[in-house]
């Protein structure tokens, strides 16, 4: 009877130890999903791009590509409430890509024209929020 107890008892620590790993291996791939949040590390700027939300945690570096099939023009990233320009790009071509940390929350805009040397009536430009990770 003793024995069995043993062998339980191992079964039962080393299964506690598997389901660790599994744990520690979902931190490590999705650490952003843990808290509930859906939260974007790339931001695609393509031509059928409808998100409305996007949201981001702060502190973390954002890759931002250019999925059009062709170049984009003025692309442009300002804090909302100050309208302070993080960054100004005068030409962005189709394929390319730029990675941006953004190291304090709130909200922000990253603007860009299909079309060069345009008025802002012609900008496209999609809302970011920058959040901080919740804890549980």
């Amino acid at each position: 009877m003793s024995l069995l107890k043993g062998f339980l008892k191992k079964i039962s620590v080393r299964s506690l130890e598997t389901i660790g790993l599994a744990v520690m291996a979902i931190c490590l791939c999705q650490p952003a999903n843990l808290f509930g949040e859906s939260l974007a590390r790339t931001i695609s700027l393509k031509a059928t791009d409808q998100e409305q939300d996007i949201r981001i945690p702060v502190g973390s570096t954002v890759t931002f590509l250019n999925n059009y099939p062709q170049e984009l023009y003025e692309t442009s990233i300002i804090k909302d409430h100050s309208n302070k320009k993080l960054l100004s790009i005068e030409s962005f071509a189709s394929g390319q890509s730029f990675g941006l940390q953004f190291s304090k929350k709130g909200p922000y805009s990253i603007c860009y024209s299909l079309k060069p040397k345009t008025d802002s009536i012609d900008s496209i430009c999609l809302q970011i929020n920058v959040v901080p990770l919740q804890t549980a």
